[in-house]
């Protein structure tokens, strides 16, 4: 397997991770980041191609012209491609407090458009579409459902985490995770904390997210200024120390209001079976009602819904126990073994189809493709 990245300072423009090589070809943010992998994808003469795509990923919307044009290039010149959408937009969602929650510099009619243009285009070009969440096949033509795979750490102490986290007391804790932006949905879980009657310590666990901090945005310092008082702000959390916050918080809380792609700290938590309470919208996206925050996920309902949890330890255990039922086919092995049914599939749809009979059994035959992963590049 290769797997073709963006060139970053002090990498190696060729390299290794263990078995995959790691080629350095295009660099982020310029409107030919696509095009740029696509052709590297190409030069490793692999038998797929698989394009990992998230809108702004590789460029800001000047790119996706130039985007579509080099899919529409490689459908031509290249291997079967498999196309993962990480991000879907329901185009309707798209409204005035949509662009702003986004910091979307566009009127939101034009933002509609666009993201339904690519929306539409992309899974035309491609062999096969794959989307995390079952939400999301409705608003992606022939799209096929592949859950985010999760990773198995190594066991380890909640005691420890704790420690050294410096968690301390018996509050129940309650986390989100990740990239501080207002599409979280942070001020509401923030509130339901001014509001809770038992013993809660809400933590924000992550910093700045890294679009925000281009545009100079404060939003960050805005929630420390407004909720500081009531909540723990870790800022950027090491590579070293997400176990140990994931062992360390009693519940994860993700209140997106209009989920667009498939959840990291979400993985991450059933990874590490950190019990979840979600958004209405996530918990309907993901199609989980069970571990939805319930009503219609203001801060009250946050909030009685944190007290109960603080309260009575059997509703943390049930909560673990729906957490753990939802991860049992999210591992990364059932996860390769579906994404590896697709690569045959797409691979057999490839074959051009017989022009002539049967050759005789005497006949040596052999067939050279190969279905094992290992061997189809990823861009």
């Amino acid at each position: 397997m290769c797997v073709v990245a963006p060139v970053l300072e002090g990498e190696p423009a060729v390299g290794h991770d263990g078995p995959v090589e790691v080629r350095r070809a295009f660099t982020s943010g310029r409107p030919a980041a696509v095009r740029d992998a696509l052709a590297a994808a190409r030069a490793t003469g692999a038998a797929q191609v698989h394009l990992q795509f998230e809108l702004f990923l590789y460029h800001g919307a000047s790119g996706l012209p130039v985007t579509v044009a080099a899919l529409a290039h490689h459908r031509r010149a290249g291997a079967p491609l498999t196309l993962t959408m990480h991000q879907v937009v329901d185009p309707a969602k798209v409204t005035a407090e949509y662009t702003r929650m986004h910091r979307i510099g566009v009127p939101p009619v034009a933002a509609r458009a666009a993201i339904a243009g690519v929306q539409r285009a992309l899974p035309r070009l491609a062999s096969t579409t794959i989307v995390h969440e079952p939400a999301f096949e409705r608003l992606v033509p022939g799209a096929v459902v592949v859950p985010h795979g999760i990773e198995v750490p190594e066991p380890g102490s909640r005691e420890g985490a704790r420690e050294r986290l410096g968690v301390t007391g018996d509050a129940l804790v309650a986390m989100s995770f990740g990239f501080v932006a207002p599409y979280k949905g942070l001020e509401t879980v923030l509130t339901a904390a001014t509001m809770t009657q038992e013993d809660v310590q809400v933590v924000v666990a992550g910093g700045t997210h890294p679009r925000l901090a281009a545009q100079g945005d404060d939003y960050e310092e805005r929630l420390i200024a407004t909720y500081g008082h009531r909540a723990r702000f870790t800022g950027f959390v090491p590579d070293a120390d997400v176990a140990d916050w994931f062992r360390a918080a009693d519940v994860l809380c993700l209140n997106y209001p209009e989920p667009h792609a498939s959840s990291g700290p979400l993985a991450l938590a059933l990874a590490h079976r950190t019990p979840m309470v979600l958004s209405p919208r996530l918990a309907e996206v993901i199609g989980v009602p069970a571990l939805s925050v319930g009503g219609r996920g203001e801060a009250a309902d946050w909030a009685a819904r944190l007290d109960a949890l603080a309260a009575d330890g059997g509703a943390l255990a049930a909560l673990r126990g729906r957490t753990d039922a939802l991860a049992a086919d999210r591992t990364w092995p059932a996860v390769a073994r579906r994404h590896a049914a697709l690569y045959e599939a797409v691979d057999d749809a490839a074959l051009p189809a017989p022009t002539a009979p049967a050759a005789p059994e005497s006949q040596e035959v052999t067939d050279e493709r190969s279905t094992d992963p290992a061997d189809h590049a990823v861009a």
